[in-house]
């Protein structure tokens, strides 16, 4: 759109008498809303200085911003204690072609090129619209033309002629696709100099199938060139099944094929498409641009054609809001777009699931190789102020590092100062040993292992006879004989 950021707001009454420019209003509030062949308007909210200017904010009046005309349509006073402001809504002046009204009706179904159209309601009109056609158009075949307005007839060409009708002040142009259409060398990048961006589809609309009537044969009622067909769009049928809708009755075609080429270029055999961005950058934004966009976390790029703009002019830190076309190139990339990222998806979730296998395989052999246990229940082993229970360990599955068996119990290799509570559980049960005296041989004078008096009785045996006394200290000698009597003599000596 123009850079209005330098411009001034010029408030005019109806008549042409009076005008002036508005100093006091919110400059944030200054908003202007184009969309294409549907609204074109102007809002503000100006605060009330005594001044002419704020005066002339009534209903009709007009507010000229850019060099385009606008005529206020609401106003809506705003008391808050001591300010009074008023929100102001204005309409394009070319909206006032609707005062422009055809009375006469031209009765049947007549074809008609687009000038026919204009010329028939924009002729000799008291206030001064004018109209330029800008590009190619076929003819079309409309039934009872007339008995409407000139705003109502701008609409017909749309829907008929499928154009693009875009006003400067009172003097209309009406483009053709081709003609309207520019494509320049700025670029919407996500994350660079875009910073939202949404896209949506409604397939409220959508239709695909109709039956088709050409040119009825002169004087030959129900008699036509061709005989009545139904039309379909295979590729629309494909993606959102049949769809039928009204019927073409069109009395220019004489030839099917060329009616099935029509068919198929007036059906909405695809979704209506609605895409809107913020845009970021320095560049100028203007109606029926075709820039390159880009958003990379979609994966999706292609060119899209500028089709409506809110901007506000006198709020140069608020940048402005675009919407996109609805183009069915656009349809067709973002399917491109979104079966990339659906290859994707399946790539990342094939990966994805190997990993979960592999993690679980693991986590599975980390399970099964987990110690269990079985509890000892021989408290008689056990401390009785003990404070842990005991176990006995095993394995709960087959453990080849271990060369354990599913249920096999072991046992692990410790240490006397790793076993708590040992010191305190053997201490005063085990008595100390006395110390060990030295002993030398004996003999039959000193003491040694046995004593002196020890050792020759001990020296007399090897004598095979044993020294024995009488109570009344007689000596006597007791042997065995060889002959294995036993002997006792009296005397000390044999």
């Amino acid at each position: 759109m123009i850079d209005l950021a330098a411009q001034k707001i010029l408030v005019q009454d109806a008549a042409n008498q009076y005008s002036e420019t508005l100093v006091d209003f919110d400059r944030a509030s200054v908003k202007r809303t184009w969309k294409k062949n549907q609204s074109y308007q102007l809002g503000l909210t100006a605060t009330n200085d005594e001044s002419l200017a704020y005066s002339l904010l009534r209903n009709e009046n007009s507010l000229l911003v850019g060099g385009q005309e606008y005529i206020i349509k609401q106003v809506k006073p705003d008391l808050k204690g001591y300010s009074n402001q008023v929100a102001i809504t204005a309409n394009h002046i070319y909206y006032e072609s609707r005062r422009i009204w055809q009375y006469q009706k031209r009765a049947g179904t007549i074809t008609y090129s687009i000038q026919d159209i204009l010329h028939y309601f924009f002729d000799s009109n008291p206030y001064g619209f004018t109209w330029e056609v800008i590009g190619n158009f076929s003819k079309v075949q409309i039934e009872n033309l007339g008995n409407t307005s000139a705003l109502d007839a701008l609409n017909t060409c749309v829907d008929k002629f499928n154009c693009v009708v875009y006003p400067d002040n009172k003097h209309i142009r009406i483009y053709s696709r081709d003609a309207w259409q520019k494509k320049v060398d700025k670029s919407y990048l996500y994350g660079y100099n875009t910073t939202t961006f949404s896209c949506s589809w409604d397939t409220t609309s959508i239709q695909n199938v109709t039956k088709c009537y050409g040119k009825q044969k002169d004087g030959q009622e129900g008699q036509y060139y061709f005989p009545p067909f139904i039309a379909k769009n295979i590729t629309s049928i494909k993606r959102w099944g049949e769809r039928p809708g009204a019927e073409i009755s069109d009395e220019r075609f004489t030839d099917k094929n060329a009616m099935n080429a029509y068919a198929m270029s007036t059906m909405q055999a695809d979704p209506v498409t609605t895409m809107a961005l913020t845009y970021d950058g320095d560049d100028q934004v203007l109606p029926g641009e075709v820039w390159y966009l880009r958003v990379e976390p979609e994966q999706f790029d292609t060119d899209v054609e500028v089709t409506g703009i809110t901007d506000y002019p006198f709020a140069p830190d608020h940048k402005p809001e675009v919407e996109l076309d609805n183009s069915v190139r656009t349809l067709l990339d973002e399917d491109i777009a979104q079966e990339r990222l659906i290859k994707e998806a399946v790539k990342h979730n094939q990966t994805a699931t190997k990993e979960i296998k592999q993690a679980s395989r693991t986590a599975s052999r980390a399970f099964n190789s987990r110690l269990t246990g079985l509890p000892v229940v021989n408290t008689k082993r056990m401390q009785r102020d003990a404070t842990l229970p005991a176990f006995t360990l095993m394995v709960p599955d087959d453990n080849a590092e271990m060369g354990l068996a599913k249920g096999q119990t072991f046992h692990v290799t410790t240490r006397t100062d790793l076993v708590e509570g040992l010191e305190t559980f053997v201490n005063g049960k085990i008595p100390e040993m006395p110390e060990i005296p030295e002993y030398k041989p004996a003999t039959p004078t000193d003491d040694g292992l046995m004593s002196a008096v020890d050792k020759v009785k001990l020296d007399a045996l090897n004598n095979n006879f044993i020294k024995l006394y009488s109570p009344d200290g007689t000596p006597f000698l007791v042997q065995i004989t060889n002959e294995g009597k036993f002997e006792i003599l009296k005397g000390e000596n044999k």
